[in-house]
């Protein structure tokens, strides 16, 4: 095998590889990164005059290898998806990956956690209240005001009664729905650096 043949198989090998680490992305999305990427392989190998094996390791090298690039590219993806959507599902593991990438995501996932659990509770009240009529309810005792299963009700006052469905559907609407804008809000500060992205 000549030099030049050994250079353009590895070149393949390097994407055929990364196209294995795009595996979330549509079809378009990974054509258009392969393009990208194998653009830049041959931009960087015009630049340095001959390309040679010992050049061709370094331009890789400087990329990164394929399974890091992959996460990168997924992640970018991700994050747009769920810009545009409205989906709490999506936004919220979206979030989730941010929050495995940087503190500023983990500190908006750990917002959003808190309040998607605040919209589960009020959820909950309002939806169990007609099953456990006597333990659901907004309970107000010494050192205590919370809203939900309330197990031994000696000593505390349930301030709500049947109100607490109307109450918890309203109040688990609002936190599903301010939540869900906030981290979609806040993912616009999320952004990966792609390999080519940087200086």
């Amino acid at each position: 095998m000549t030099q030049s043949k050994q250079i353009q198989s590895r070149i393949d090998t390097y994407l055929i590889n990364l196209r294995k680490c795009l595996g979330e992305l549509p079809q378009e999305e990974v054509q258009d990164v392969l393009l990208e990427i194998r653009g830049h392989i041959l931009e960087q190998s015009e630049a340095k005059g001959d390309l040679t094996e010992t050049k061709l390791r370094e331009i890789l090298k400087a990329l990164g290898r394929p399974e890091d690039i992959g996460v990168l590219y997924q992640s970018e993806s991700m994050i747009a998806r769920a810009r545009a959507s409205w989906s709490p599902h999506l936004i919220f593991r979206t979030t989730m990956r941010w929050a495995m990438r940087s503190a500023r995501g983990f500190s908006i996932f750990m917002l959003g956690l808190v309040g998607y659990v605040f919209s589960f509770g009020f959820f909950f009240s309002a939806l169990a209240k007609p099953f456990y009529p006597e333990n659901i309810g907004l309970w107000l005792g010494p050192n205590l005001l919370s809203m939900g299963y309330h197990h031994n009700t000696d000593g505390v006052e349930e301030l709500l009664g049947w109100w607490v469905i109307p109450v918890g559907l309203v109040f688990g609407g609002l936190f599903l729905v301010g939540t869900t804008r906030a981290l979609r809000w806040a993912l616009q500060f999320a952004r990966p650096m792609l390999p080519l992205s940087a200086p």
